[in-house]
């Protein structure tokens, strides 16, 4: 039950985010009409209704709506800025006592985020050195979206039928460009660890007992702890490349002590571990088909876990710094008639660590535009084999249909399902009771 002070701790931020929404709303339309040619206005509305049907019955899933203002424009010559906030409103009130019927918040939960907002600088200094400032998205890699070079952003693994997002973080990007070569350094002051689905922790990461009490610690602010990297891409021919190196944390934590206590019971502590990251990729095109490929060489800092039962106390390597290797192949191709093929092999999932813990995973969707292009039919599937030397004990799989109504301009309506099955080693197996049947409707404007 949440306390009084909580409460109005909770009502300052919901109504400092109110204030927020409403300068940018204003900001937004005055900025539309004031500058119309410089100042591009735009984003989207997107509303999701989830059934769960994994169990025995069917039940509405507590999940968000989301609503995205982006307001961008060029000031001049050499600056261009971007903003964006994106609000998350879920349908499902959260309300347990009469006082918190006083709560707005409460009956209509909302997630209020600056999603972006830097600002581009050209020619900063010299001729050929961009500059980019503040909380943006870097994506790295070729593959289609299941990038282990990636790992510049915490992963977004709030909405399950869409794992492989990103969240934008607060950065500093310098390109120099050098013929046909781009020279690129990064920044990034402080670690921001991965966004998990509400109530759906055990997916991901595991599913520890309920009694157990998690403590999590993140890397103290302070130079030494800040994260940077570099990338050097360019292309020969047909032939897209890059080759890159990151230093910095994994943005999932990792647990480093257990404890056992009476009358304190038990209680976990988790803190993010060092990481470094050496990558490469590729993309091309040959007789229509697209290619694509990149590999990343990870070296883990080592994390010793210390497990204390009363007066007793074991050591254990938790995380070894042994490098292991994760890598996505994956081609595209449409064929006549329109039917559009993407299959793609990933070595190591983004929540997969060390060799002896990385299992391969074959994605591939099937798209056909029907009725003039008004509906859209895709088929999607996911083959998962943890250990090739027992797959009968370490497979899993999902099908991920979906139908479109994309007829009128700036709208889609989309159904479609998530359905997952496999062994308890498997990574969908751990989901194969979280199936979804969705509907959901999006306007760009």
């Amino acid at each position: 039950m949440m306390g009084e002070k909580q409460m109005k701790r909770h009502g300052v931020r919901f109504r400092m985010a109110s204030i927020l929404i409403g300068a940018f709303i204003i900001l937004f339309f005055v900025f539309a009409n004031g500058k119309g040619q410089q100042l591009r206005p735009g984003g989207f509305l997107q509303l999701d209704k989830r059934f769960n049907v994994g169990g025995d019955s069917i039940g509405i899933a507590d999940f968000y709506n989301r609503f995205r203002m982006e307001l961008g424009g060029t000031l001049n010559d050499q600056l261009y800025f971007f903003s964006s906030v994106d609000i998350r409103f879920y349908d499902l009130p959260r309300v347990s006592d009469l006082k918190q019927l006083e709560n707005l918040n409460q009956q209509y939960p909302t997630d209020l985020s600056l999603w972006e907002a830097y600002i581009d600088v050209y020619g900063f200094l010299m001729k050929n050195l961009d500059l980019r400032i503040g909380k943006q998205r870097i994506s790295w890699g070729t593959a289609d979206k299941l990038n282990p070079t990636d790992n510049l952003n915490p992963d977004d693994f709030s909405d399950l039928v869409n794992f492989a997002e990103k969240i934008p973080t607060w950065a500093i990007k310098g390109d120099y460009y050098l013929g046909n070569f781009t020279l690129t350094g990064i920044w990034i002051p402080s670690l921001t660890p991965i966004l998990l689905p509400r109530f759906g922790a055990q997916l991901f990461l595991g599913n520890p007992a309920p009694a157990l009490r998690d403590t999590l610690a993140l890397p103290s602010p302070g130079l030494k702890h800040s994260m940077f990297a570099f990338k050097v891409s360019g292309n020969l021919g047909t032939w897209d490349y890059s080759l890159s190196y990151f230093n910095g944390y994994d943005d999932i934590p990792v647990l480093y002590r257990f404890s056992i206590g009476n009358p304190v019971g038990a209680n976990l502590y988790m803190k993010f571990p060092k990481m470094q990251v050496i990558g490469a990729d590729f993309a091309t095109e040959l007789a229509g088909i697209g290619f694509w490929g990149e590999g990343a060489l990870f070296f883990p800092g080592k994390v010793f876990l210390k497990t204390v039962i009363g007066n007793t106390a074991e050591s254990s390597v938790a995380l070894d710094d042994k490098p292991y290797f994760k890598f996505t192949i994956g081609g595209d191709y449409t064929f006549p008639r329109g039917w559009y093929f993407n299959i793609q092999w990933m070595h190591g999932f983004f929540t997969e660590r060390g060799n002896d813990f990385l299992h391969d995973y074959f994605i591939g969707k099937l798209d056909k535009n029907l009725f003039n292009n008004d509906v859209k039919v895709s088929i999607g599937g996911a083959l998962e084999i943890g250990s090739w030397n027992d797959i009968s004990a370490t497979y899993g799989y999902g099908i991920f249909p979906e139908l479109v109504y994309q007829a009128i301009d700036n709208m889609e309506l989309a159904l479609g399902a998530f359905v997952a099955e496999g062994k308890k080693q498997a990574l969908f197996g751990a989901w194969k009771n979280s199936d979804q049947v969705y509907l959901r409707m999006k306007v760009n404007f």
